[in-house]
């Protein structure tokens, strides 16, 4: 935990029950604490809406006051955070932390979290001095996906999504943690106050970075799951946008170095970390088409790039089944075969010595089947050196392999 000028005291009572016990982190747009709730001092994570560039701490340690020139666009987000607490609470999701309380004090806005028990993956990563492998990566990303979609189904962003915001709890689950804002919510602070505000560098994309807040989409947190991704894998800093932009290699080897990386894991990583946002997965849905089949050859959709090419599978169709074989009407007895042998050959204008009999025996069965007929499926003919005999239909039918 840190401590700085700008964090409330330890000892703060929020709310009339919750009460700070530390610091946990800050961001551009807030500060999350450490609390005990009364009466059953259970811990919890608590947000406090404070935006770095435009608020400062009075001199009590606790309000929140803000520099004239931004007074009306931070009257405006702190609508904006409540609005976006009423998305948040709505998420039901084991991979995202739970959140279930908001209100106003001390001049800014506060909303309530489950705190979650455990390590984050940064953490782990500098314990273990070693990268981390490619099956537990990979049970992870599939756990950050889900937890995404989640957010992402809301119309909200995470938008600082890291190793150090992904939460290992003891039962093996990883949780999102310090969520970010959505996109409406970080639109209209103004591009001075956007730069250095709701993002990590090198973790977040081109279009964060640069304050083009109108770019924003599930598309930002992609780059910085590939981020992450390959900062896991490799235990490597991640590069940053322009060094990806600058290596020209269709693999980005230069700038991301992935040694004892599967070919698909390095292909997966270059296509989230696009510095072109339109070339990067649109959706989870698209990530988790391409993880189910990433080398579809007959079935793919080619992102062709000048950087790299991914393939996205299209969905899978189903080849044609044949149509289920309806049961004979039995209302009326049917016809019996012709004893003759020979006459039935001769009146369907098969040769009996011909070769081909056994696929004109399939035509004349069609035709008998139409007439109501007992299908023939063998006949006292010599077909390559064999005797065969009439049947009826309910014994056994030919092997069709030999067609």
């Amino acid at each position: 935990m840190t401590n700085d000028k700008s964090m409330l005291p330890i000892g703060t009572m929020l709310n009339g029950r919750y009460i700070i016990r530390g610091h946990l982190s800050s961001g551009g747009f807030g500060k999350t604490y450490l609390a005990v709730c009364r009466p059953q001092n259970t811990k919890v994570a608590i947000k406090e809406f404070f935006m770095t560039s435009a608020n400062f701490r009075d001199a009590d340690g606790v309000s929140v006051s803000t520099n004239g020139n931004y007074t009306q666009q931070f009257g405006e987000q702190i609508v904006k955070f409540r609005k976006e607490y009423e998305r948040l609470r709505l998420i039901s999701n084991v991979h995202v932390v739970k959140v279930y309380d908001c209100f106003e004090e001390n001049g800014t806005a506060y909303y309530v979290m489950d705190f979650v028990e455990g390590t984050n993956l940064e953490e782990y990563l500098k314990k273990r001095n070693a990268p981390y492998t490619e099956i537990a990566v990979y049970n992870y990303l599939k756990q950050i996906l889900d937890g995404l979609k989640a957010i992402h189904s809301k119309d909200l962003l995470h938008l600082d999504l890291k190793p150090a915001n992904i939460m290992k709890t003891p039962n093996g689950y990883v949780k999102l943690i310090d969520l970010g804002a959505s996109k409406d919510y970080i639109g209209g602070v103004g591009a001075t106050m956007f730069t250095g505000v709701a993002r990590t560098e090198r973790y977040a994309p081109p279009e964060q970075v640069d304050g083009s807040f109108d770019k924003l989409g599930p598309w930002s947190d992609f780059y910085a799951l590939g981020a992450t991704l390959y900062r896991l894998l490799t235990n490597r800093v991640v590069p940053t946008y322009t060094s990806l932009y600058e290596d020209h290699t269709r693999d980005k080897h230069i700038a991301l170095p992935m040694p004892n990386v599967s070919d698909k894991t390095k292909l997966l990583i270059v296509w989230l970390m696009n510095t072109d946002r339109t070339r990067r997965p649109q959706s989870v849905d698209d990530i988790l088409q391409w993880l189910r089949n990433p080398s579809a050859q007959d079935q793919e959709v080619t992102i062709q790039d000048p950087e790299v090419t991914i393939n996205v599978p299209r969905e899978e169709k189903r080849p044609p089944q044949p149509p289920t074989p309806q049961p004979r009407p039995t209302s009326q007895p049917p016809t019996p075969v012709p004893k003759n042998d020979e006459f039935l050959c001769e009146m369907m204008g098969i040769n009996i010595s011909d070769k081909g009999y056994k696929y004109e025996a399939r035509r004349v069965n069609k035709v008998l089947d139409d007439l109501g007929w007992l299908k023939l499926s063998s006949a006292r003919f010599p077909i390559y050196g064999t005797q065969r005999a009439f049947s009826r239909p309910e014994e056994e039918e030919e092997d069709e392999s030999d067609l």
